[in-house]
Protein backbone atom coordinates (compact mmCIF):
# COMPACT_ATOMS: atom_id res chain seq x y z
CA UNK A 1 0.00 0.00 0.00
CA UNK A 2 1.22 3.67 -0.61
CA UNK A 3 1.00 6.92 1.33
CA UNK A 4 -0.33 8.28 -1.58
CA UNK A 5 -3.00 6.14 -2.23
CA UNK A 6 -4.37 7.08 1.56
CA UNK A 7 -4.55 10.65 0.45
CA UNK A 8 -6.80 9.77 -2.46
CA UNK A 9 -9.09 7.90 -0.47
CA UNK A 10 -9.20 10.54 2.63
CA UNK A 11 -9.82 13.14 -0.22
CA UNK A 12 -12.53 11.32 -2.02
CA UNK A 13 -14.41 10.71 1.76
CA UNK A 14 -13.89 14.15 2.93
CA UNK A 15 -15.13 15.93 -0.94
CA UNK A 16 -17.99 13.18 -1.21
CA UNK A 17 -16.85 13.03 -4.60
CA UNK A 18 -14.42 11.79 -6.70
CA UNK A 19 -14.99 14.83 -9.16
CA UNK A 20 -14.35 17.33 -6.20
CA UNK A 21 -11.63 14.69 -4.88
CA UNK A 22 -9.44 14.74 -8.57
CA UNK A 23 -9.68 18.46 -8.97
CA UNK A 24 -8.45 19.09 -5.44
CA UNK A 25 -6.05 16.23 -5.59
CA UNK A 26 -4.93 17.77 -9.54
CA UNK A 27 -5.28 14.41 -10.71
CA UNK A 28 -7.58 12.80 -13.63
CA UNK A 29 -10.43 11.14 -11.98
CA UNK A 30 -9.90 7.62 -14.29
CA UNK A 31 -6.59 7.91 -12.06
CA UNK A 32 -8.40 8.27 -9.08
CA UNK A 33 -10.72 5.68 -9.57
CA UNK A 34 -7.84 3.37 -10.35
CA UNK A 35 -6.25 4.12 -7.11
CA UNK A 36 -8.90 4.01 -5.12
CA UNK A 37 -10.03 0.04 -6.88
CA UNK A 38 -6.35 -0.98 -6.10
CA UNK A 39 -6.45 0.36 -2.51
CA UNK A 40 -9.75 -1.66 -2.36
CA UNK A 41 -8.44 -5.31 -4.12
CA UNK A 42 -5.13 -4.89 -1.27
CA UNK A 43 -7.25 -4.85 1.77
CA UNK A 44 -10.29 -7.14 0.36
CA UNK A 45 -13.05 -5.40 0.67
CA UNK A 46 -15.34 -2.93 -0.40
CA UNK A 47 -14.33 0.94 0.97
CA UNK A 48 -16.94 2.58 -1.01
CA UNK A 49 -20.34 1.77 -3.06
CA UNK A 50 -20.30 3.97 -6.35
CA UNK A 51 -23.54 5.33 -7.94
CA UNK A 52 -24.31 7.55 -10.56
CA UNK A 53 -25.82 10.41 -8.05
CA UNK A 54 -23.36 10.37 -4.98
CA UNK A 55 -21.10 7.80 -3.24
CA UNK A 56 -21.50 6.10 0.05
CA UNK A 57 -18.82 4.94 2.34
CA UNK A 58 -19.26 1.05 3.82
CA UNK A 59 -19.08 0.26 7.20
CA UNK A 60 -15.49 -0.66 7.29
CA UNK A 61 -14.36 2.16 4.67
CA UNK A 62 -15.23 3.89 8.09
CA UNK A 63 -12.88 2.79 9.82
CA UNK A 64 -10.14 2.58 7.05
CA UNK A 65 -10.81 6.50 6.99
CA UNK A 66 -10.35 6.50 10.16
CA UNK A 67 -6.84 4.98 9.96
CA UNK A 68 -5.47 6.28 7.06
CA UNK A 69 -5.93 9.28 8.65
CA UNK A 70 -3.68 8.43 11.26
CA UNK A 71 -1.40 6.92 9.12
CA UNK A 72 -0.73 10.14 6.90
CA UNK A 73 -0.88 12.32 9.80
CA UNK A 74 2.05 10.14 10.84
CA UNK A 75 4.00 9.93 7.73
CA UNK A 76 3.83 13.68 7.60
CA UNK A 77 5.13 13.71 11.30
CA UNK A 78 8.28 11.70 10.47
CA UNK A 79 9.36 13.02 7.37
CA UNK A 80 9.13 16.85 8.74
CA UNK A 81 11.37 15.75 11.91
CA UNK A 82 13.61 13.96 9.61
CA UNK A 83 13.82 17.08 7.16
CA UNK A 84 14.50 19.25 10.76
CA UNK A 85 17.56 17.08 11.46
CA UNK A 86 19.13 19.18 8.46
CA UNK A 87 19.05 21.78 10.88
CA UNK A 88 19.83 20.61 14.21
CA UNK A 89 20.12 16.35 15.81
CA UNK A 90 16.56 17.49 17.49
CA UNK A 91 12.68 17.79 15.42
CA UNK A 92 11.72 21.46 16.32
CA UNK A 93 8.82 22.73 18.29
CA UNK A 94 6.30 24.34 16.89
CA UNK A 95 4.30 26.69 18.53
CA UNK A 96 1.02 28.34 17.31
CA UNK A 97 0.53 31.93 19.79
CA UNK A 98 -1.38 35.52 19.19
CA UNK A 99 0.16 38.32 18.96
CA UNK A 100 -0.97 39.55 22.35
CA UNK A 101 1.21 36.91 24.13
CA UNK A 102 4.20 37.27 22.01
CA UNK A 103 6.21 38.72 25.12
CA UNK A 104 5.42 36.24 27.56
CA UNK A 105 6.11 33.23 25.53
CA UNK A 106 9.29 34.58 24.57
CA UNK A 107 10.20 34.50 28.81
CA UNK A 108 9.27 31.00 28.29
CA UNK A 109 10.71 29.52 25.53
CA UNK A 110 14.58 31.73 26.50
CA UNK A 111 13.94 29.76 30.00
CA UNK A 112 13.13 26.37 27.97
CA UNK A 113 16.08 26.87 25.68
CA UNK A 114 18.02 27.28 28.91
CA UNK A 115 17.57 23.83 29.30
CA UNK A 116 17.82 22.72 26.17
CA UNK A 117 20.30 24.56 24.55
CA UNK A 118 20.46 22.52 21.33
CA UNK A 119 16.50 22.37 20.74
CA UNK A 120 15.17 24.59 17.62
CA UNK A 121 11.72 26.14 17.64
CA UNK A 122 9.07 27.35 15.33
CA UNK A 123 6.81 29.86 16.30
CA UNK A 124 3.59 31.53 14.25
CA UNK A 125 0.93 33.87 14.68
CA UNK A 126 -2.29 31.77 14.11
CA UNK A 127 -5.79 34.23 14.61
CA UNK A 128 -8.95 32.04 14.58
CA UNK A 129 -10.15 28.85 16.41
CA UNK A 130 -10.76 27.11 13.54
CA UNK A 131 -7.56 27.51 12.25
CA UNK A 132 -5.78 26.59 15.36
CA UNK A 133 -8.04 23.40 16.08
CA UNK A 134 -7.09 22.36 12.88
CA UNK A 135 -3.38 22.86 12.74
CA UNK A 136 -3.32 21.11 15.77
CA UNK A 137 -4.94 17.81 14.68
CA UNK A 138 -3.27 18.07 11.70
CA UNK A 139 0.35 17.69 13.36
CA UNK A 140 1.37 21.97 12.26
CA UNK A 141 1.89 23.24 15.49
CA UNK A 142 2.97 21.28 18.97
CA UNK A 143 1.11 23.96 21.12
CA UNK A 144 -0.73 26.80 20.28
CA UNK A 145 -2.50 29.22 22.47
CA UNK A 146 -6.30 30.34 22.32
CA UNK A 147 -8.39 33.08 23.30
CA UNK A 148 -11.33 30.95 23.14
CA UNK A 149 -11.99 27.15 24.63
CA UNK A 150 -11.37 24.61 22.04
CA UNK A 151 -13.83 21.76 21.68
CA UNK A 152 -12.78 19.20 20.31
CA UNK A 153 -12.45 15.59 21.26
CA UNK A 154 -8.66 14.86 20.29
CA UNK A 155 -7.63 18.71 21.50
CA UNK A 156 -7.07 19.11 25.63
CA UNK A 157 -7.71 22.80 26.16
CA UNK A 158 -6.59 24.51 29.44
CA UNK A 159 -7.45 27.76 30.58
CA UNK A 160 -3.97 30.42 31.55
CA UNK A 161 -5.10 33.39 32.78
CA UNK A 162 -7.54 35.89 32.08
CA UNK A 163 -6.71 39.48 30.97
CA UNK A 164 -8.74 42.62 30.42
CA UNK A 165 -9.01 44.62 27.83
CA UNK A 166 -7.96 48.22 27.97
CA UNK A 167 -8.44 51.81 26.18
CA UNK A 168 -4.96 53.21 24.92
CA UNK A 169 -4.75 56.73 24.54
CA UNK A 170 -1.80 59.38 24.00
CA UNK A 171 -0.13 60.47 26.90
CA UNK A 172 -1.37 63.47 27.58
CA UNK A 173 -5.56 62.76 26.98
CA UNK A 174 -7.49 61.47 29.72
CA UNK A 175 -5.08 62.54 32.45
CA UNK A 176 -7.17 62.57 35.26
CA UNK A 177 -9.52 59.50 34.29
CA UNK A 178 -9.04 56.07 35.79
CA UNK A 179 -11.55 54.25 33.42
CA UNK A 180 -13.57 55.29 30.61
CA UNK A 181 -17.03 54.73 28.70
CA UNK A 182 -16.42 53.67 24.85
CA UNK A 183 -19.73 55.22 23.84
CA UNK A 184 -18.62 57.78 21.14
CA UNK A 185 -14.80 57.26 21.15
CA UNK A 186 -12.94 57.40 17.77
CA UNK A 187 -11.68 53.24 18.26
CA UNK A 188 -9.64 51.61 16.25
CA UNK A 189 -10.56 47.94 16.35
CA UNK A 190 -9.20 45.00 14.88
CA UNK A 191 -11.38 43.30 11.64
CA UNK A 192 -14.52 41.19 11.89
CA UNK A 193 -12.90 38.37 10.88
CA UNK A 194 -10.68 37.97 14.67
CA UNK A 195 -12.15 36.61 17.82
CA UNK A 196 -10.91 39.80 19.43
CA UNK A 197 -13.38 41.88 17.26
CA UNK A 198 -16.01 39.24 18.28
CA UNK A 199 -15.67 39.72 21.84
CA UNK A 200 -15.80 43.50 21.20
CA UNK A 201 -19.24 43.03 19.35
CA UNK A 202 -20.90 41.00 21.45
CA UNK A 203 -19.72 43.68 24.57
CA UNK A 204 -21.26 46.56 22.15
CA UNK A 205 -24.21 44.69 21.94
CA UNK A 206 -24.78 43.84 25.74
CA UNK A 207 -24.18 47.54 26.52
CA UNK A 208 -26.55 49.06 23.77
CA UNK A 209 -22.93 50.86 22.55
CA UNK A 210 -22.89 51.73 19.14
CA UNK A 211 -18.95 52.28 18.53
CA UNK A 212 -17.52 55.03 16.40
CA UNK A 213 -15.40 53.07 14.37
CA UNK A 214 -12.38 54.93 12.42
CA UNK A 215 -10.34 52.25 11.80
CA UNK A 216 -10.49 48.48 11.37
CA UNK A 217 -6.78 46.77 11.48
CA UNK A 218 -5.61 43.26 11.50
CA UNK A 219 -2.67 43.24 14.74
CA UNK A 220 -2.50 45.50 17.62
CA UNK A 221 0.56 46.56 16.37
CA UNK A 222 -0.97 48.66 13.55
CA UNK A 223 -3.75 49.90 15.63
CA UNK A 224 -1.05 51.15 18.31
CA UNK A 225 0.75 52.89 15.46
CA UNK A 226 -2.08 55.27 14.75
CA UNK A 227 -2.78 55.64 18.34
CA UNK A 228 0.48 57.58 18.39
CA UNK A 229 -0.63 59.46 15.00
CA UNK A 230 -3.96 60.51 17.03
CA UNK A 231 -6.23 58.75 14.48
CA UNK A 232 -8.24 57.26 17.37
CA UNK A 233 -7.98 54.93 20.48
CA UNK A 234 -7.31 51.50 20.07
CA UNK A 235 -8.80 48.43 22.27
CA UNK A 236 -6.23 45.83 23.33
CA UNK A 237 -5.37 43.59 25.38
CA UNK A 238 -4.10 44.48 29.07
CA UNK A 239 -0.85 42.09 28.63
CA UNK A 240 -0.19 43.30 25.12
CA UNK A 241 0.22 47.10 26.77
CA UNK A 242 3.96 45.68 27.81
CA UNK A 243 5.10 45.26 24.66
CA UNK A 244 7.46 48.36 23.10
CA UNK A 245 4.73 49.34 20.84
CA UNK A 246 2.62 51.04 23.62
CA UNK A 247 5.56 52.67 25.33
CA UNK A 248 4.50 56.73 25.68
CA UNK A 249 0.87 55.65 25.49
CA UNK A 250 -1.76 55.46 28.69
CA UNK A 251 -3.52 52.28 29.45
CA UNK A 252 -7.41 53.11 30.86
CA UNK A 253 -9.32 50.84 32.23
CA UNK A 254 -12.58 50.12 30.50
CA UNK A 255 -16.27 50.39 32.12
CA UNK A 256 -18.02 48.85 32.01
CA UNK A 257 -15.31 45.66 32.32
CA UNK A 258 -14.41 43.76 29.31
CA UNK A 259 -12.02 40.43 29.59
CA UNK A 260 -11.16 37.36 28.01
CA UNK A 261 -9.22 34.08 29.17
CA UNK A 262 -6.32 32.71 27.25
CA UNK A 263 -6.38 28.47 26.68
CA UNK A 264 -3.05 26.66 26.16
CA UNK A 265 -4.24 23.73 23.75
CA UNK A 266 -2.52 20.53 22.45
CA UNK A 267 -3.57 17.34 20.93
CA UNK A 268 -4.75 14.63 23.41
CA UNK A 269 -3.97 11.53 21.25
CA UNK A 270 0.03 12.84 19.79
CA UNK A 271 2.66 11.45 21.48
CA UNK A 272 4.87 14.34 22.65
CA UNK A 273 8.41 14.26 23.45
CA UNK A 274 9.59 14.95 26.78
CA UNK A 275 10.99 18.48 25.32
CA UNK A 276 7.13 19.52 24.37
CA UNK A 277 5.82 18.20 27.77
CA UNK A 278 8.40 20.32 29.56
CA UNK A 279 7.15 23.25 27.39
CA UNK A 280 3.96 23.10 27.74
CA UNK A 281 4.82 22.36 31.75
CA UNK A 282 6.15 25.72 31.66
CA UNK A 283 3.81 27.89 29.83
CA UNK A 284 1.50 26.27 32.54
CA UNK A 285 4.01 27.46 35.39
CA UNK A 286 4.58 30.84 34.07
CA UNK A 287 1.14 31.82 34.92
CA UNK A 288 0.55 29.42 38.18
CA UNK A 289 3.44 31.42 40.04
CA UNK A 290 1.69 34.48 39.15
CA UNK A 291 3.05 36.15 36.31
CA UNK A 292 0.46 38.29 35.89
CA UNK A 293 0.75 39.93 39.66
CA UNK A 294 4.03 40.60 38.45
CA UNK A 295 4.04 42.08 35.06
Amino acid sequence: MKILHFEYYIAVVEHRSFTKASAYLHISQPSLTAAIKKLEAEVGYKLLTRSTKEIKITERGILFYQYAKEIVHKYQQTVEQMYDLNYSNTPKIKVGILESASKWVSAVITQHKGHYTDQHYMIREILTTELIAQAITNYDVHIALSNEQLIHDDIISLPLYTEDYILTAPNDTFNNKRSVNLSELPLILPNDSFQVRKHLNDYFLRHNIRPHIVLEVDRFETALNYVHERVGYAVIPKIYYQSHNASHLNAISIRPNISRTIYINYHKKRKHSTRVLSLIDGFIKYWDFGALQKT
